[in-house]
């Protein structure tokens, strides 16, 4: 990377030379009479007035290793090049405008402000010059790790490079890393499975697979070539840890320790340094009047413009239900929301009208764990709700239901009766929030999860909520509708 940014950078450099002397040309009057009042000269209209790239030698040369330095002081080469794109733009773009701000200072004060070329003209040192190369330099180094990124996020998804990572403890924390790595596939990182922390019993969870105990951690890291562990143990498991430590540190297996510091969420913590002396403090998560108004006012501005927009194909959808079977277009269905409020939730009639009372003759072939109901060929779906499902079209009408302030567009979808009688007390957690058209579960594979999987994603939105996580789930929920992801 240290290469590559060095050739970008030059070819930054060369991007902002010729904006300056060949795309912004000298017989634009309005350039002229722009650099006329800022500068106190008018451009010679010669083209033989430009000097050559060449005769910038010393910015070809400083500027490159002026930014890497900064770079490097700056960690920017320590960032994961996938999964951290913002962190690596916001990195680049306050480096670049310290490094400009230095080539300013030498350039205004130390460099000669005109130069006289072979042929005799007396053409100005462009100071111009700077503001192009601080633009070209931002816009081409983040295209760059865009495209590397993107690079390497479709070589690990093909399995290529690929960090092989193995979880010690099948906790609650264990749980939600090993769900955040495969949620984010682009990142490298190949769960090959978990080892069970002796706490409850023992089994896979979902699609991650138990290999063993935390007393088989030496055996599973050599038969299943490992890269990287990650110890995420519960606090009362500490000797546990440092013995899994001291074990990868004889393989020569890079490792990861999550500390679990009285169940929080790391997130959540907030780390002050006097003196050397860390000081742990937590961070306020729920959300404040201020969160709230920005949230619904989100909700319905896109509730507003959605239905309008798409009102005529939502007159057709509602046409095409009528038409194919006989019953309501609309179905409401009784369903838990926040804080164990009941309401009626809205969607577009997908299955026959005798759909409830065919229920109980199913359930033998109910295809999910847990409290919830699946059938991937489900006999009571008419054709045309076998389309609007997949699409997720049947939804639709749950846009009144956020209007109405019974739903948001981001939350934990919204339980049955039913299904809420059967839940654990953990479970209920996602209950304390308002539920929604959308969420991490949904964005992360819908019917293609487990359901506690599923629930632990919703107690992961809920207790790490940010505007910034709510908008990021509301994009994300595009690709998976498009692609139809775990949808039936």
């Amino acid at each position: 990377m240290v290469i590559l940014d060095a050739i970008l950078i030059v070819a930054a450099i060369y991007l902002a030379y010729s904006l300056r002397y060949h795309i912004i040309t000298p017989n634009n009057p309005f350039i002229e009479g722009l650099k006329n009042q800022l500068f106190g000269y008018t451009y010679l209209a010669d083209d033989r007035a430009a000097p050559h790239f060449s005769d910038y030698w010393f910015l070809i040369t400083g500027v490159p290793i002026g930014l890497i330095i900064i770079f490097a002081s700056r960690r920017l080469y320590n960032i994961r090049l996938t999964g951290n794109w913002f962190q690596q733009v916001w990195t680049i773009i306050s480096s670049v405008t310290i490094g400009i701000a230095f080539l300013i200072t030498i350039y205004f004060f130390f460099v000669n402000p005109n130069v006289v070329t072979n042929e005799g003209f007396i053409l100005p040192n462009s100071r111009l010059l700077v503001p192009f190369i601080w633009a070209s330099a931002i816009i081409v180094l983040c295209l760059g790790r865009l495209v590397v990124s993107g690079i390497m996020g479709v070589l690990y998804r093909m399995g290529l490079g690929e960090t092989r990572v193995l979880v010690v403890g099948s906790g609650r924390l264990g749980k939600m890393v090993m769900q955040c790595l495969a949620a984010s596939p682009n990142l490298g990182y190949s769960v090959v499975g978990f080892l069970h922390d002796l706490n409850g019993t023992p089994g896979d969870f979902g699609r991650f697979k138990m290999l063993g105990t935390i007393d088989d951690i030496g055996l599973v890291i050599r038969s299943m070539q490992v890269d990287e562990v990650i110890i995420a143990l519960p606090s009362d498991m500490n000797k546990y840890a440092l013995h899994s430590v001291k074990l990868c540190e004889h393989l020569g297996a890079s490792f990861k320790l999550i500390p679990d510091i009285y169940e929080l969420n790391l997130s959540r913590i907030d780390i002050e340094n006097i003196e050397g002396i860390p000081l742990l403090g937590i961070k306020q998560i729920s959300l404040n009047t201020p969160q709230r108004i920005v949230t619904r006012s989100i909700d319905i501005s896109i509730s507003l413009i959605f239905l309008l927009i798409g009102s005529l194909v939502f007159l057709s959808i509602a046409l095409a239900v009528k038409l194919s079977s006989p019953g309501p277009i609309i179905y409401k269905q009784e369903r838990v929301g926040l804080d164990g409020r009941h309401f009626k939730m809205l969607k577009f009639r997908s299955m026959y009208k005798d759909a409830d009372q065919r229920l109980a003759q199913l359930e033998k072939f109910n295809e999910a764990q847990g409290p919830i109901f699946k059938m991937k060929e489900d006999p009571r779906v008419t054709p045309v709700g076998r389309f609007i499902r997949r699409t997720s079209l049947d939804e639709i009408p749950q846009f009144f239901n956020v209007l109405k302030g019974e739903m948001s567009l981001v939350g934990p979808r919204p339980p049955l009766p039913r299904e809420v009688a059967q839940y654990k007390e953990w479970q209920k957690a996602r209950l304390s929030i308002k539920p929604g058209l959308t969420g991490l579960w949904q964005v992360r594979g819908r019917s293609n999860i487990s359901f506690d999987e599923g629930v632990l994603m919703d107690i992961y939105y809920i207790e790490n909520w940010s505007l910034r996580l709510y908008i990021q789930t509301l994009l994300r929920t595009i690709p998976a509708v498009l692609f139809s992801r775990g949808a039936y």
